[in-house]
């Protein structure tokens, strides 16, 4: 067997002379239960040296790439008889070996106290004198059977301390916190705090109770959290440390308390501190990082010894999640293990490989009109099919397929193929809902129902009883612990044969939701354990990107069974403003076949999200929440920034600037004032995420807002003085407690922020916050989701938990109705009553109207506050008075600013006015004394071929005899928050081309000729995006939305290709008019059609109805035909006259390939 996999390539390469005993013993594409020393769980490589004497391995390569046999060395390595050495194929490429220890371990004693009043400030210091506190081993709680040592039933919170020595500091690569908790804990070493899960407050007060319920996971046979130590050289001393933990619990009603401590160190080279790791910590030594990582689904490993002769290969493909190709223990041929065994004796449970087949459904699920039979193929002779109905997994056990099945009702069908001595394949998943229309989206959920809904093992379900608090909302039930299942879920989009499917891990989300509403949130996780890494489909047709991490399934939160909108209202009445927030799309769903009524499916608000809509590396994102909590990254810059606000002068100019150079402050006020005008009472010290990315400001993100515009149990709240709530200096601890408005309340200090801020506050009022634009927005999503309330409505109405609060719907279009009309009557309410509240809180005299008379709009316009577009013949806004205002006016193409006239006369572009009274002004513009062609976006290059990677870039082209001044406009891509400016005295030569790079580095090296070009972006395109040029006056003065999907051409993505427009002439918003021309592009010089094979392509008769004809190609070529929103209808090859009669008038893209180039032409169908 083995000598077959040599011959891979195109010229076999023979074994190593020499007989080499040292082989690829076993190996993991797709790994997610062993973890590296950083926490994450790459694909493995282990190889064995089954001789009789040790071997070196110095110098010798290993690689994934049967033409680069030099991928990556081994380093100094001697391998012994019977060694077996793991490699983490990580791309991480590290060929250090590494030491771990555990420092600090289960069941070693610490020194801890039960308070009953705040402990010495100095408690968790090295110096500290614990004499008087008590001792014992950890783990420390009471009732998960698991505690060494029993605190008292009902204890909030514990305090521990344990001395630790290190020696050989210069010598650890890095630290890792492992811990189990139950309910939250903030963890220090030598006073410094390292880590910390599920509380406020800095530091959190020996009586405050952790923000949800978390349930421990080690007593339940799992693992406990890692947290990365970071800065630990500066933090640790050579010699002796201490660590000190205080551990609170949710509530003195908890049924549970847990805090079991890990503190493991990761050596460069051997050490003796501490104990070896214990297994549940999955921390391995003596571990090397190759310099790629295996395919999921085909890869050839191939081990070349010093002289560079091939040793051993072997092809990995399509391997299982968690299960590994190797080396059999009895035969030495290749087979499969479930059982996977890193750096130890391959499992003696083998496989002789696993089933390729795949289960073949005769429908594809979804809507069904009728009862149908169902038919399962697709397996071989000597394989069979077993499936279940229901949800249920298939096992050995369940029903053989020997017949169609009938489905006459709403179900799930799940089904695998066996074959003897073989991994089963991959569950494959159907759902079918008969007899339904829905006008909305359709999410059809399967799970395993003991998963969900077992009282024992169900995430869904209360557990059993005496395990969970008895009020609302039911701590320590099951769906308050982080339990994770699997899930498969298929989405329909509504009217439409388009559905995609994914299997995904699976958890409730959400916060006292999961106990009021019967009907609990759910986040989705794509993870490759599952089979699924990404979940890609364009979910939400507001986003230019169609890649997810990880989505959520909300239940409207508080406002359930109630708007069952408020939250997604709210939240996109921000959309084209500044703010980040999560999409929204309502979706009807069923589990299992069985009607759950409409959720709200959202982005899932994380790293990923933020990466996607800022075009920036996930990796270098740092998300916090609540009083510095870290959800990812650290919080080191942010503390540092509020210790300053809180003991800084801001109100003096120079100490503003530097919270200004770390704060996106524009961003920053238009944040307060939408959640000071929603009356979002569940804020500003809850329901908080801001974030930063590595190189920008810090940022904040709009969610949860079902508390907004009057939460159900105060409707009445219009009048609130949410400004003031905001500003209040020593709010309790919830919703605003001093630490959530300490921000907001030093930079009012400042004239420039607090006139930035009224004035933001003031253009929201007077455009997007008017009473009839909130209505209709009210209106508009309400539209959306009405078609579904009445079955909503009606599968929920009758849950008990509409008991807890005495709530009873008897005529639910009433119902509806009622709280729909609430938030409309808020929204004009409020209107006029926060400017009340700007007055007072600011001291202000008064507000005035300004109105703004333009004659004649096609000639120009008025931009208010650098904001606001005023692009209408008469236009009125309020602002306030001492607080100036800045109008500009901006000339359109082929006219020019004159003066303004009204109650001020200037020929100022740019003015300022101070209100004292209404005010009434006109631009004046007349025709420009010279006309200038615009400037065009010629040529972008939004992803690189891998070996041609010139990184981002775009091209302008200037088609006017004489060159254009270029300072002060500015490009972006479709997020405005990325933007580069151009550099002052930038030009581009008549008839002139100028390149616009994201890395100078990557584009020089592989245009070492080019030297007229400008750079860096700072951003990238991807693609799908926008490439966006404007002027000095901040107007559009080009753009191009384009996709790397038809009907844009393809050919530009990854390929070694651009997007080039093929005239500057031509309009470049229209997909037609651009192709991929030039192999590597053509920057700086003309896009030249004339060698393209395609160019004589024509399609007649056009509009057609039954016959198209292509004329001007020869020899072989593709036809492919699509709808106009991008469903493929039609292929073909070497057919010149194509049958399209069948086809639904409207417009269509036809697709023609010849010899790798592709070209676009549409048609009319009539």
């Amino acid at each position: 067997m083995r000598s077959s996999l040599l011959c891979l390539s195109t010229m076999c390469i023979l074994l190593s002379s020499n007989a080499q005993t040292i082989r690829f013993n076993e190996v993991v594409s797709s790994n997610s239960v062993y973890f590296d020393e950083d926490g994450d769980s790459p694909d493995w490589i282990e190889l064995h040296n089954y001789g009789n004497q040790e071997v070196s391995i110095a110098n010798w390569t290993l690689t994934d790439d049967i033409d680069d046999y030099d991928k990556w060395t081994f380093p100094d390595i001697t391998l012994n008889s019977n060694e077996y050495l793991l490699l983490w194929a990580s791309s991480k490429d590290r060929s250090a070996i590494s030491y771990s220890r555990t420092i600090v371990n289960q069941g070693d004693n610490f020194k801890y106290l039960v308070p009953t009043d705040e402990p010495n400030s100095e408690w968790k210091s090295l110096s500290f004198n614990d004499a008087t506190w008590s001792e014992g081993p950890s783990g420390f709680g009471y009732d998960d059977g698991d505690d060494a040592t029993l605190i008292p039933q009902g204890s909030t919170s514990l305090y521990i301390r344990k001395k630790f020595t290190v020696d050989n500091l210069s010598d650890m690569a890095s630290m890792v916190l492992d811990i189990d908790y139950d309910d939250g804990f903030v963890a220090y070493i030598n006073g410094v705090e390292i880590a910390r899960a599920n509380i406020n407050g800095n530091p959190p007060s020996y009586q405050t109770t952790t923000i949800q319920d978390h349930e421990a996971q080690m007593y339940n046979g799992g693992i406990p959290e890692r947290f990365s130590v970071d800065d630990f050289a500066t933090i640790l001393n050579e010699g002796e440390n201490v660590i000190a933990i205080q551990a609170h619990n949710v509530s003195s009603n908890s049924s549970d308390f847990t805090i079991i401590p890990f503190l493991s160190a990761i050596f460069t080279s051997p050490n003796n501190s501490g104990v070896t790791p214990p297994v549940v910590l999955n921390l391995l030594s003596s571990n090397y990082h190759t310099n790629f990582s295996i395919s999921s689904d085909s890869e050839i490993l191939s081990l070349i010894d010093n002289t560079g002769v091939l040793v051993d290969q072997l092809v990995v493909e399509n391997l299982a999640p968690n299960t590994s190709i190797g080396v059999s223990r009895s035969s030495n041929d290749l087979v499969r293990f479930i059982e996977t065994t890193p750096g130890y004796q391959n499992s003696s449970n083998e496989f002789e490989g696993s089933v390729s087949s795949q289960v073949v459904f005769s429908q594809k699920g979804g809507l069904i009109k009728e009862p149908f039979n169902l038919v399962l193929s697709g397996n071989q002779a000597d394989e069979v099919i077993r499936y279940e109905l229901g949800g249920a997994k298939p096992n050995e056990s369940s029903p053989e397929y020997t017949n169609a099945i009938s489905i006459s009702s709403n179900t799930s069908v799940r089904a695998r193929i066996y074959s003897e001595n073989k991994i089963p394949c991959p569950i494959y998943t159907e759902s079918y809902i008969l007899s339904k229309n829905h006008e909305i989206d359709v999410m059809l959920l399967t799970v395993e129902p003991d998963d969900f809904f077992h009282q024992d093992t169900g995430i869904y379900v209360f557990g059993p009883e005496g395990t969970f608090d008895q009020n609302i909302p039911f701590f320590g039930a099951n769906f308050w612990e982080d339990w994770e299942r699997p899930i498969h879920f298929s989405f329909h989009e509504q009217g439409e044969d388009t559905s995609v499917s994914f299997n995904a891990g699976v958890k409730i989300f959400g916060g006292w939701s999961r106990g009021q509403n019967g009907q609990r949130s759910m986040s989705l996780f794509a993870r490759g354990q599952y089979g699924d890494s990404k979940f890609e489909h364009s979910f939400f047709d507001q986003l230019q990107y169609d890649d997810f991490e990880a989505l959520v399934i909300r239940n409207s939160g508080q406002d359930w069974l109630r708007t069952s909108m408020k939250d997604i209202t709210l939240t996109s009445l921000m959309r084209g403003s500044d703010l980040d927030f999560s999409e929204h799309n309502p979706v009807a769903t069923y589990i299992n076949g069985q009607y759950w009524g409409m959720y709200n499916l959202r982005e899932k608000i994380n790293e990923h999200m933020l990466a996607a809509k800022h075009n920036v590396n996930a990796d270098q994102i740092t998300i916090l929440t609540n009083n510095a909590e870290v959800i990812e990254g650290d919080n080191e810059e942010y503390v540092a920034l509020m210790n300053y606000v809180g003991t800084t002068d801001l109100s003096i100019n120079s100490n503003f600037e530097y919270v200004e150079q770390r704060v996106d402050l524009n961003q920053y006020a238009l944040y307060k004032a939408a959640n000071i005008f929603f009356n979002n009472t569940d804020w500003p010290g809850n329901n908080i995420k801001y974030w930063k990315h590595s190189e920008g400001k810090w940022r904040w993100i709009m969610y949860d807002t079902d508390f907004g515009f009057g939460p159900w149990w105060d409707l009445n709240s219009s009048g609130n003085n949410t400004l003031s709530f905001a500003l209040e200096p020593s709010g309790p601890a919830w919703p605003n407690p001093s630490w959530s408005t300490l921000l907001f309340r030093r930079l009012t200090r400042n004239i420039g922020f607090r006139n930035q801020f009224i004035n933001r506050y003031a253009d929201e009022l007077n455009t997007r916050f008017l009473p009839a634009n909130v209505i209709a927005h009210i209106n508009k999503i309400y539209s959306s989701i009405s078609p579904e309330m009445t079955a909503h409505y009606e599968r929920w109405r009758t849950d008990p938990s509409l008991s807890y609060y005495n709530v009873s719907i008897d005529d639910i279009d009433a119902w509806i109705n009622f709280y729909v009309n609430e938030i409309r009557s808020f929204a004009v309410k409020r209107h006029p009553i926060v400017k009340d509240h700007i007055l007072s809180e600011f001291n202000l005299p008064s507000f005035h109207p300004i109105t703004i008379i333009n004659y004649d709009v096609s000639e120009g316009f008025v931009n208010v506050n650098d904001n606001l577009n005023i692009q209408e013949d008469s236009w009125t806004g309020d602002y306030f008075e001492t607080v100036p205002i800045q109008l500009k006016a901006i000339a359109r193409q082929g006219y020019e600013f004159s003066h303004w006239s009204g109650d001020l006369s200037s020929t100022d572009e740019i003015i300022e006015i101070s209100l004292e009274d209404a005010y009434e002004i006109t631009p004046n513009f007349k025709p420009a004394e010279s006309l200038v062609n615009p400037i065009v976006i010629n040529e972008i290059n939004y992803r690189s071929k891998e070996s041609f990677d010139t990184d981002d870039w775009i091209e302008l082209y200037n088609p006017n005899d004489s060159s254009i001044d270029l300072s002060g406009w500015t490009i972006k891509d479709d997020n405005d928050a990325h933007i580069f400016s151009i550099p002052s005295g930038t030009s581009i030569e008549a008839d002139g081309y100028l390149v616009f790079v994201k890395d100078s580095a990557r584009f020089s090296s592989q245009f070492p000729e080019i030297t007229n070009y400008i750079g860096e972006l700072g951003f990238g395109f991807g693609r799908t995006d926008s490439v966006r040029l404007y002027n000095e006056n901040n107007l559009l003065h080009d753009q191009v939305g384009y996709q790397s999907k038809l009907p844009w051409p393809t050919c530009a993505d990854k390929t070694g290709k651009t997007l080039e427009l093929i005239s500057s002439d031509l309009d470049n918003l229209l997909p037609e008019s651009w192709s991929c021309i030039n192999l590597h592009g053509s920057p700086n010089v003309i896009n030249e059609l004339q060698t393209s094979i395609l160019n004589e392509v024509t399609l007649y008769p056009n509009p057609v109805r039954s016959i198209l004809t292509i004329d001007g190609i020869r020899g072989a070529f593709n036809t492919k035909i699509y709808s106009n929103i991008g469903q493929l209808v039609h292929s073909s090859s070497n057919v010149k006259q194509i049958d399209v009669h069948f086809l639904i008038d409207g417009v269509y893209h036809l697709t023609i390939e010849k010899e790798g180039e592709v070209t676009v032409k549409n048609f009319v169908k009539y």
